[in-house]
């Protein structure tokens, strides 16, 4: 409880000591408005400037086989030649050939932003476009530049040059512009800008500098940020005093990244279509090679087409076997007829009409089947003894033997065709003896004919995209919303001044107070220690 009371104490102690002392912190606040006033006054208006640009897929236009040619754009998506709908945008990559000095280097001497152009005592930079004279050095100077060119440039009223090296302090005087400044490091050409020509006197620093410092300063206040997770564009973000320096420096760094991307894809195409250009003249003349081997073989062999020889040879074989099967099955039942007429205890039982089918009304089997009949008839209607019966068995036994007449002859005759196919199957087999080689054979030369085929439209389809890529126009990145200048501008901000006001006022006084008394403390510790 004690503590408390004396840290409430210890806090009023501390805030009456600076009510006393009031007019230290009123002095504070109007010191700190000098400051605060110099900063809104002197500090040049800075404007944001934004563009958002959108990056296309690289997209394979045989992708989906769209070219038409069958079975080539399978072979290819299965060798992962083809793309597989489109190339995606690898954000990442993007942002670094951005953020390439390489590229920024490409924007700097495009613009001229290697060279500034300031006032004696003055904080804003002008830019091209504002100088009242133009500085431009060699392509020399500009590649092997490796350090800083500083120099005074006045022009009095008779538009009499004068320049001073702030370096070594050399000193180039020149009776008018243009002049051509000669340094060891290389050319620098001077004349004065047509809109500023009537300008004098003219008095500006200028400073030389290597374009790739330039780009490395401007790679650190270029912002750049993915619109959305899912959006192939990027929200680019810079900072200039000069509203038109910025807008040209965002918009030619998407140029030059346009260029960069379409002169890789360009150097690439030519590349390709160079290694394309060799590789399908050595197919073609390899598939001429293997067509000729091709025809030396069958002319060799006396075949048309394995193929188609192969499959006659079967279906005739096929048809030859299915003949003498349905012969010899004849030729069995030929047998068992014959067996059946010749067993005594059939003489006079009906004939089963196993060749009648083929043989009519008349024939043999059907007559003596007839007569059969009749004598039963007789048989049944007058008593054995009878004349007719008689004659009805003569006839009878030349009909039966008329039969095994009839089958002897089906036998021969089935025999001779059947003996015909068997010589005729024999003669194919004896042809087709060596198929299976030849096949073998054939078919491998066919499979080497068909892979060069297959590889020759792999690659004339592949000609034929680079070679469309490479006439299209399509930029990898094009701005979906062109530069533009943020309506109020970034800097000087009032609420800065505000703060540092604040911060001053409160912070300055309570410090020195504090370090008055403590060096107050510090003095009369020193003279306790003298005595």
């Amino acid at each position: 409880m004690e503590m408390k009371d004396k840290e409430e104490i210890s806090l009023k102690k501390i805030i009456i000591a600076g009510v006393r002392r009031w007019k230290v912190f009123v002095l504070a606040g109007c010191i700190s408005l000098i400051p605060a006033i110099l900063y809104l006054l002197i500090y040049p208006k800075t404007y944001e400037v934004r563009t958002i640009i959108k990056f296309q897929e690289d997209k394979d236009l045989g992708s989906g086989g769209s070219m038409g040619l069958g079975d080539a754009a399978g072979l290819m998506r299965s060798f992962g030649i083809v793309g597989k709908g489109g190339g995606s945008v690898n954000m990442e990559d993007e942002i670094a050939v951005l953020r390439s000095n390489k590229l920024f280097r490409k924007v700097v001497l495009d613009l001229g932003l290697d060279v500034s152009y300031e006032k004696p005592f003055s904080m804003v930079k002008l830019y091209d476009d504002d100088s009242p004279v133009k500085v431009v050095p060699d392509s020399v100077m500009r590649e092997t530049l490796d350090d800083v060119i500083a120099f005074s440039l006045k022009i009095d009223k008779n538009g009499a040059v004068k320049i001073k090296m702030k370096e070594d302090g050399k000193k180039y005087s020149f009776s008018a512009l243009p002049a051509d400044l000669a340094l060891e490091k290389g050319n620098v050409r001077i004349f004065s800008q047509e809109v500023c020509s009537g300008v004098r006197p003219v008095s500006l620093d200028i400073t030389i500098s290597p374009a790739g410092w330039v780009a490395e300063d401007l790679i650190e206040v270029v912002g750049m940020d993915e619109f959305s997770k899912n959006a192939n564009s990027l929200e680019m973000v810079y900072q200039d005093h000069n509203r038109l320096r910025g807008k040209k420096l965002l918009e030619t760094l998407v140029d030059q990244y346009n260029k960069f991307t379409e002169s890789v894809k360009q150097e690439e195409g030519r590349k390709s279509m160079a290694f394309l250009e060799g590789r399908i003249n050595d197919v073609i003349s390899q598939l001429q090679l293997k067509e000729r081997e091709i025809e030396k073989y069958k002319l060799a062999n006396n075949i048309t087409d394995v193929q188609y020889d192969v499959q006659f040879y079967a279906e005739a074989i096929k048809t030859y076997r299915e003949k003498i099967i349905e012969l010899e099955a004849q030729s069995h039942m030929i047998e068992l007829l014959s067996d059946y007429l010749s067993d005594p205890e059939n003489k006079y039982n009906v004939v089963p009409s196993l060749l009648s089918a083929g043989e009519g009304e008349g024939g043999p089997v059907a007559l003596y089947n007839e007569a059969l009949m009749v004598r039963e008839k007789m048989i049944k209607s007058s008593s054995s003894i009878n004349p007719l019966s008689e004659v009805a068995d003569s006839q009878l036994d030349k009909l039966r033997n008329g039969v095994f007449v009839s089958i002897e002859n089906a036998r021969k005759s089935i025999r001779f065709v059947t003996d015909d196919l068997k010589s005729r199957e024999k003669e194919i087999l004896d042809k087709i003896g060596n198929v299976p080689v030849y096949e073998r054979e054939y078919v491998d030369l066919k499979r080497q004919q068909e892979i060069l085929q297959g590889v020759y439209l792999v690659l004339l389809q592949k000609k034929e995209e680079i070679a469309l890529s490479l006439g299209s126009e399509r930029v990898r990145g094009f701005l979906t919303e062109p530069a533009y200048v943020a309506s109020k501008p970034v800097a000087p901000r009032k609420l800065f001044a505000a703060i540092f006001m604040v911060l001053f006022t409160m912070v300055v006084p309570v410090v020195c107070l504090y370090g008055k008394k403590q060096l107050k403390d510090l003095i009369e510790e020193y003279k306790k220690s003298e005595y």
